[in-house]
């Protein structure tokens, strides 16, 4: 899977992309805002985005908003992966579009099952 992790702190960018490259082998792209999140997602074809809730420059939410009202990218299923583990954090990445919402600190052995598994819920959804 080709996917794009939006995330400013290094040490959880390499965390979580060695883990996705080696665990789960897949082809990961790093973002370190929304904004550039959004310049990629233009660019290349993603079959999903990643998003942290608190970055500089465009938050994960706002970049999810502005993710699903672009023709282009509306139909990249999004997941949250945010230290903002209140529900009305929840509920507001879900609400600007997400499919699912994982906190951090994550578990890095479990990481990909859980991407996974919302990834797949996400695709059995959309054909039920």
């Amino acid at each position: 899977m080709k996917i794009l992790l939006a995330e400013d702190d290094p040490s959880v960018q390499i965390v979580a992309k060695l883990t996705l490259q080696k665990v789960g082998g897949h082809d990961v792209t790093v973002a370190n805002n929304g904004l550039e999140a959004i310049s990629l997602a233009l660019k290349t074809k993603f079959d999903l985005i990643l998003l942290d809730g608190m970055m500089p420059e465009l938050d994960g939410f706002n970049a999810c908003r502005k993710l699903k009202a672009n023709s282009k990218t509306k139909d990249i299923p999004v997941i949250f992966l945010t230290a903002k583990n209140q529900q009305a954090d929840i509920e507001e990445g879900l609400g600007a579009g997400g499919i699912g919402y994982i906190v951090k600190p994550f578990d890095a052995a479990q990481i990909c099952d859980e991407i996974q598994k919302i990834y797949n819920k996400h695709l059995w959804s959309k054909t039920a």
